[in-house]
């Protein structure tokens, strides 16, 4: 990985996904040490890396668990209850959407 700690590349996100599969073989034999290179050589890219060599991953939060609120009935607390956000995820093939 000290090969990869100066390479610096600018592109877009877009671009980056549509030439990765030209180097993941490439980027797969050195990362697995099947191709040893000298530590001061230069390697050519061909300016498409991915976000993991470059570490710039997005960072990571806790999970926040389940929402719950205090309740009560009459004049009985009930103790925390879920709470449903109303919030959902519809997923439908490209081909339907298409359709639409």
């Amino acid at each position: 990985l000290k090969i990869f700690k100066g390479l610096k590349i600018t592109m877009s996100f877009g671009e980056a996904l549509q030439q990765m599969s030209l180097y993941t073989k490439f980027m797969k034999d050195t990362l697995t040490k099947k191709r040893k290179y000298i530590d001061n050589e230069s390697i050519m890219v061909g300016g498409n890396c991915s976000a993991v060599i470059q570490r710039k991953l997005p960072k990571k939060f806790k999970d926040p668990g389940s929402v719950t609120i205090p309740s009560t009935i009459r004049n009985e607390l009930v103790g925390k209850t879920l709470i449903d956000l109303g919030a959902s995820i519809n997923l439908m093939p490209l081909s339907m959407c298409k359709r639409i």
